[in-house]
Protein backbone atom coordinates (compact mmCIF):
# COMPACT_ATOMS: atom_id res chain seq x y z
CA UNK A 1 0.00 0.00 0.00
CA UNK A 2 2.66 2.61 0.53
CA UNK A 3 4.87 1.73 -2.52
CA UNK A 4 0.90 2.54 -4.14
CA UNK A 5 1.23 5.83 -2.12
CA UNK A 6 4.51 6.59 -3.12
CA UNK A 7 3.90 6.23 -6.98
CA UNK A 8 0.54 8.37 -6.55
CA UNK A 9 2.95 11.13 -4.99
CA UNK A 10 5.02 10.60 -7.58
CA UNK A 11 2.78 11.26 -10.24
CA UNK A 12 1.16 14.26 -8.74
CA UNK A 13 4.97 15.44 -8.25
CA UNK A 14 5.92 15.33 -12.17
CA UNK A 15 2.34 16.67 -12.96
CA UNK A 16 2.85 19.82 -10.68
CA UNK A 17 6.66 20.48 -11.77
CA UNK A 18 6.80 19.26 -15.21
CA UNK A 19 10.35 19.03 -17.18
CA UNK A 20 12.47 21.52 -17.15
CA UNK A 21 13.41 21.08 -20.90
CA UNK A 22 10.23 21.06 -21.99
CA UNK A 23 7.80 23.73 -19.94
CA UNK A 24 9.19 26.75 -18.57
CA UNK A 25 6.58 26.15 -15.49
CA UNK A 26 5.10 29.97 -15.93
CA UNK A 27 1.41 30.54 -16.70
CA UNK A 28 0.63 33.48 -18.74
CA UNK A 29 -3.29 34.94 -19.43
CA UNK A 30 -5.20 33.23 -22.04
CA UNK A 31 -4.18 34.05 -25.69
CA UNK A 32 -7.08 36.56 -25.77
CA UNK A 33 -6.32 38.69 -23.07
CA UNK A 34 -2.61 38.84 -24.54
CA UNK A 35 -4.43 39.95 -27.60
CA UNK A 36 -6.61 42.82 -25.64
CA UNK A 37 -3.35 43.63 -24.06
CA UNK A 38 -1.53 44.76 -27.22
CA UNK A 39 -4.66 46.67 -28.29
CA UNK A 40 -4.18 48.76 -24.97
CA UNK A 41 -0.62 49.46 -25.66
CA UNK A 42 -1.85 50.54 -29.12
CA UNK A 43 -4.58 52.70 -27.99
CA UNK A 44 -2.39 54.42 -25.31
CA UNK A 45 0.19 54.87 -27.85
CA UNK A 46 -1.68 56.22 -30.30
CA UNK A 47 0.95 57.20 -33.84
CA UNK A 48 4.00 54.73 -32.27
CA UNK A 49 2.21 51.04 -31.72
CA UNK A 50 0.81 49.33 -34.99
CA UNK A 51 -0.64 46.21 -34.81
CA UNK A 52 -0.56 43.77 -37.75
CA UNK A 53 -2.63 40.28 -37.54
CA UNK A 54 -0.21 38.51 -40.54
CA UNK A 55 -2.49 35.41 -40.38
CA UNK A 56 -4.17 32.69 -38.72
CA UNK A 57 -2.87 29.66 -36.54
CA UNK A 58 -4.12 25.80 -37.34
CA UNK A 59 -6.68 25.97 -35.18
CA UNK A 60 -8.30 30.34 -36.31
CA UNK A 61 -6.07 32.08 -33.70
CA UNK A 62 -5.33 35.59 -35.29
CA UNK A 63 -1.55 35.68 -35.61
CA UNK A 64 -0.09 39.35 -34.48
CA UNK A 65 2.67 41.37 -34.19
CA UNK A 66 3.26 44.78 -32.76
CA UNK A 67 4.95 47.39 -34.38
CA UNK A 68 6.47 50.25 -32.53
CA UNK A 69 7.35 53.18 -34.95
CA UNK A 70 6.99 56.43 -35.65
CA UNK A 71 5.55 56.93 -39.58
CA UNK A 72 8.23 58.68 -41.66
CA UNK A 73 9.94 57.55 -44.99
CA UNK A 74 12.86 56.38 -45.14
CA UNK A 75 14.80 54.64 -47.84
CA UNK A 76 15.90 51.82 -44.81
CA UNK A 77 14.87 51.80 -41.39
CA UNK A 78 16.58 49.25 -38.93
CA UNK A 79 14.44 47.22 -36.85
CA UNK A 80 15.03 45.03 -33.85
CA UNK A 81 12.71 41.83 -33.39
CA UNK A 82 11.72 39.87 -30.52
CA UNK A 83 9.50 36.47 -30.75
CA UNK A 84 8.29 34.55 -27.88
CA UNK A 85 6.55 31.16 -27.19
CA UNK A 86 7.36 29.27 -30.41
CA UNK A 87 7.04 26.32 -28.06
CA UNK A 88 3.81 26.79 -26.51
CA UNK A 89 4.60 25.86 -23.13
CA UNK A 90 7.79 28.04 -23.04
CA UNK A 91 6.03 30.98 -22.49
CA UNK A 92 8.40 33.15 -19.91
CA UNK A 93 6.16 36.33 -18.84
CA UNK A 94 9.22 38.55 -20.94
CA UNK A 95 7.80 38.55 -24.35
CA UNK A 96 4.63 40.24 -23.02
CA UNK A 97 6.17 42.64 -20.39
CA UNK A 98 9.54 43.56 -22.33
CA UNK A 99 7.74 45.07 -24.44
CA UNK A 100 5.60 47.50 -22.61
CA UNK A 101 9.11 48.11 -20.75
CA UNK A 102 10.53 49.65 -23.70
CA UNK A 103 7.42 51.60 -24.81
CA UNK A 104 8.22 53.36 -21.13
CA UNK A 105 11.76 53.76 -21.78
CA UNK A 106 10.90 54.94 -25.25
CA UNK A 107 9.12 58.15 -23.70
CA UNK A 108 12.47 59.17 -21.93
CA UNK A 109 16.28 60.11 -22.96
CA UNK A 110 17.83 57.32 -23.83
CA UNK A 111 18.89 54.81 -26.55
CA UNK A 112 15.03 53.16 -26.87
CA UNK A 113 14.15 56.60 -27.46
CA UNK A 114 17.10 57.62 -29.74
CA UNK A 115 16.37 54.66 -32.09
CA UNK A 116 12.19 55.48 -32.51
CA UNK A 117 12.93 58.72 -33.14
CA UNK A 118 15.61 58.14 -35.96
CA UNK A 119 13.45 56.28 -37.31
CA UNK A 120 14.43 52.63 -35.58
CA UNK A 121 11.41 49.90 -35.50
CA UNK A 122 11.21 47.39 -33.14
CA UNK A 123 8.91 44.31 -33.84
CA UNK A 124 7.49 42.42 -31.17
CA UNK A 125 5.70 38.74 -32.19
CA UNK A 126 4.81 37.84 -28.24
CA UNK A 127 3.14 34.59 -29.12
CA UNK A 128 4.52 32.87 -32.15
CA UNK A 129 2.83 29.92 -31.53
CA UNK A 130 -0.99 30.62 -29.77
CA UNK A 131 -2.44 27.61 -29.88
CA UNK A 132 0.30 25.56 -28.35
CA UNK A 133 0.23 28.70 -25.93
CA UNK A 134 -3.55 28.38 -25.24
CA UNK A 135 -3.16 24.04 -25.07
CA UNK A 136 0.12 24.32 -22.71
CA UNK A 137 2.13 22.19 -25.74
CA UNK A 138 5.32 22.68 -27.02
CA UNK A 139 4.00 21.84 -30.84
CA UNK A 140 1.47 23.52 -32.47
CA UNK A 141 -2.03 22.09 -33.10
CA UNK A 142 -0.51 19.92 -35.86
CA UNK A 143 2.24 18.57 -33.77
CA UNK A 144 4.87 19.61 -35.59
CA UNK A 145 7.76 21.51 -33.52
CA UNK A 146 7.63 25.18 -35.16
CA UNK A 147 11.70 25.71 -33.98
CA UNK A 148 11.87 22.65 -36.92
CA UNK A 149 10.22 24.53 -39.53
CA UNK A 150 12.24 27.13 -40.85
CA UNK A 151 13.93 26.64 -43.76
CA UNK A 152 17.79 27.42 -43.67
CA UNK A 153 19.56 26.81 -47.64
CA UNK A 154 22.67 26.61 -46.25
CA UNK A 155 21.62 23.09 -44.79
CA UNK A 156 19.54 22.43 -48.27
CA UNK A 157 16.78 22.54 -46.04
CA UNK A 158 12.88 23.68 -46.59
CA UNK A 159 10.80 24.52 -43.80
CA UNK A 160 7.29 26.05 -43.58
CA UNK A 161 5.27 23.47 -43.77
CA UNK A 162 3.14 25.32 -40.75
CA UNK A 163 0.54 28.21 -41.26
CA UNK A 164 2.37 29.98 -38.27
CA UNK A 165 6.11 30.17 -39.71
CA UNK A 166 5.08 30.28 -43.02
CA UNK A 167 2.34 33.54 -42.72
CA UNK A 168 5.11 35.15 -40.04
CA UNK A 169 8.40 34.66 -42.77
CA UNK A 170 5.83 36.35 -45.28
CA UNK A 171 4.69 39.12 -43.54
CA UNK A 172 8.57 39.98 -42.69
CA UNK A 173 9.41 39.64 -46.10
CA UNK A 174 6.34 42.04 -46.66
CA UNK A 175 7.84 44.38 -43.93
CA UNK A 176 11.18 44.74 -45.73
CA UNK A 177 9.55 46.39 -48.50
CA UNK A 178 7.39 49.33 -49.58
CA UNK A 179 6.40 51.39 -47.24
CA UNK A 180 8.07 49.82 -44.46
CA UNK A 181 11.72 48.84 -45.89
CA UNK A 182 12.91 47.42 -42.51
CA UNK A 183 16.33 46.52 -42.04
CA UNK A 184 16.49 43.68 -39.52
CA UNK A 185 19.73 44.19 -37.11
CA UNK A 186 19.14 41.99 -33.90
CA UNK A 187 16.24 39.12 -33.77
CA UNK A 188 15.66 37.42 -30.36
CA UNK A 189 13.40 34.26 -29.89
CA UNK A 190 12.92 33.72 -26.54
CA UNK A 191 12.97 29.85 -25.03
CA UNK A 192 13.52 27.76 -21.99
CA UNK A 193 15.09 26.26 -20.35
CA UNK A 194 18.71 26.24 -20.36
CA UNK A 195 19.74 29.26 -19.09
CA UNK A 196 21.69 30.33 -21.76
CA UNK A 197 22.10 32.45 -25.16
CA UNK A 198 22.56 30.71 -28.27
CA UNK A 199 23.85 31.97 -31.84
CA UNK A 200 24.36 30.47 -35.36
CA UNK A 201 24.78 27.82 -36.73
CA UNK A 202 22.34 25.62 -34.82
CA UNK A 203 22.33 23.16 -37.45
CA UNK A 204 26.01 22.86 -37.62
CA UNK A 205 29.28 22.90 -35.67
CA UNK A 206 30.84 25.69 -38.42
CA UNK A 207 31.86 28.66 -37.06
CA UNK A 208 30.45 32.26 -38.44
CA UNK A 209 32.63 34.48 -40.57
CA UNK A 210 34.54 37.11 -38.99
CA UNK A 211 33.27 40.02 -38.21
CA UNK A 212 29.76 38.44 -37.72
CA UNK A 213 30.85 35.63 -35.06
CA UNK A 214 33.05 38.82 -32.94
CA UNK A 215 29.90 40.86 -32.97
CA UNK A 216 27.33 38.15 -31.46
CA UNK A 217 29.98 36.88 -29.20
CA UNK A 218 30.63 40.70 -28.39
CA UNK A 219 26.44 41.20 -27.26
CA UNK A 220 26.13 37.78 -25.73
CA UNK A 221 28.79 38.52 -23.62
CA UNK A 222 26.82 41.93 -22.63
CA UNK A 223 24.21 39.17 -21.75
CA UNK A 224 26.18 36.84 -19.39
CA UNK A 225 27.41 39.76 -17.42
CA UNK A 226 23.72 41.32 -17.15
CA UNK A 227 22.05 37.83 -16.82
CA UNK A 228 24.24 35.42 -15.85
CA UNK A 229 24.16 33.10 -18.58
CA UNK A 230 26.16 30.93 -20.19
CA UNK A 231 26.62 31.34 -24.33
CA UNK A 232 27.70 29.66 -27.17
CA UNK A 233 26.16 27.82 -30.54
CA UNK A 234 23.60 25.10 -29.83
CA UNK A 235 26.25 22.46 -30.45
CA UNK A 236 28.67 24.11 -27.74
CA UNK A 237 25.77 24.44 -24.98
CA UNK A 238 23.68 21.19 -26.10
CA UNK A 239 25.77 19.20 -27.63
CA UNK A 240 23.25 18.65 -30.66
CA UNK A 241 22.74 20.32 -34.10
CA UNK A 242 18.76 21.22 -34.68
CA UNK A 243 17.49 21.83 -38.12
CA UNK A 244 15.21 24.45 -39.00
CA UNK A 245 15.67 26.76 -36.60
CA UNK A 246 14.54 30.70 -36.25
CA UNK A 247 18.01 31.87 -35.80
CA UNK A 248 19.50 29.99 -38.55
CA UNK A 249 16.82 31.17 -40.70
CA UNK A 250 16.94 34.78 -39.80
CA UNK A 251 20.83 35.11 -40.11
CA UNK A 252 20.64 33.48 -43.52
CA UNK A 253 17.92 35.36 -44.45
CA UNK A 254 18.46 38.85 -43.09
CA UNK A 255 21.92 38.39 -42.00
CA UNK A 256 21.09 40.11 -38.73
CA UNK A 257 22.74 39.45 -35.48
CA UNK A 258 19.99 36.90 -34.02
CA UNK A 259 19.97 34.31 -30.86
CA UNK A 260 17.92 32.10 -29.08
CA UNK A 261 17.11 33.08 -25.42
CA UNK A 262 16.87 30.13 -23.43
CA UNK A 263 15.43 31.41 -19.69
CA UNK A 264 15.82 29.51 -16.51
CA UNK A 265 12.91 27.03 -15.08
CA UNK A 266 10.34 29.50 -13.37
CA UNK A 267 12.64 32.35 -13.20
CA UNK A 268 13.31 34.14 -15.84
CA UNK A 269 10.67 36.77 -15.17
CA UNK A 270 12.48 37.90 -11.92
CA UNK A 271 15.20 39.26 -14.48
CA UNK A 272 12.84 41.75 -16.56
CA UNK A 273 15.30 44.81 -15.75
CA UNK A 274 18.10 42.81 -16.34
CA UNK A 275 16.45 42.33 -20.21
CA UNK A 276 15.66 45.87 -20.80
CA UNK A 277 19.31 46.75 -20.10
CA UNK A 278 20.55 44.33 -22.59
CA UNK A 279 18.03 45.35 -25.02
CA UNK A 280 19.06 49.03 -24.26
CA UNK A 281 22.78 47.70 -25.03
CA UNK A 282 22.19 46.18 -28.14
CA UNK A 283 20.22 49.05 -29.11
CA UNK A 284 23.36 51.60 -28.27
CA UNK A 285 25.68 49.32 -29.79
CA UNK A 286 23.59 49.29 -33.52
CA UNK A 287 23.21 53.57 -33.01
CA UNK A 288 27.15 54.07 -31.92
CA UNK A 289 27.96 51.90 -35.05
CA UNK A 290 25.65 54.02 -37.21
CA UNK A 291 27.31 57.06 -35.65
CA UNK A 292 30.36 55.51 -36.72
CA UNK A 293 29.41 54.42 -40.42
CA UNK A 294 28.03 58.06 -41.08
CA UNK A 295 30.88 59.68 -39.87
CA UNK A 296 33.19 57.91 -41.80
CA UNK A 297 30.98 58.68 -45.11
CA UNK A 298 30.72 62.15 -44.47
CA UNK A 299 34.77 62.19 -44.31
CA UNK A 300 34.82 60.41 -47.39
CA UNK A 301 32.73 62.36 -48.87
CA UNK A 302 34.49 65.34 -47.98
CA UNK A 303 37.80 63.71 -49.18
CA UNK A 304 36.06 63.37 -52.72
CA UNK A 305 34.69 66.80 -52.82
CA UNK A 306 38.30 67.87 -51.93
CA UNK A 307 40.18 66.07 -54.51
CA UNK A 308 42.12 64.11 -51.73
CA UNK A 309 41.89 60.56 -50.68
CA UNK A 310 43.27 58.06 -48.39
CA UNK A 311 45.26 57.02 -50.87
CA UNK A 312 46.80 60.32 -52.20
CA UNK A 313 46.44 63.24 -49.89
CA UNK A 314 49.33 65.05 -51.24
Amino acid sequence: MKYLILFISLCFCFEAYPSIESDSGIFGQPYKEILNETQKWADQNPGIVHLIDYGKSVEGRPLRMVLVMKEMALPKRPAFLMSGSTHGNEFLNIETTLPVKLLETQNSEGNVKNFIESGGVLVFVPILNPDGYDHRKRDNAHGVDLNRDWSVPEADFEGFSQPETKALASQLEKLTQTPYNLNFQVTVDYHCCIGALLYPWAYTSQKLPEPDLSHHIQLAKEAKKLLSIDYGTTGDILGYYPMGTTKDYYYSKYHSLTYTYEGRFRAEDKYLESHVKWWDVMIGDYLNRSELLTSLLKMSHLLIATGKNSFNSN
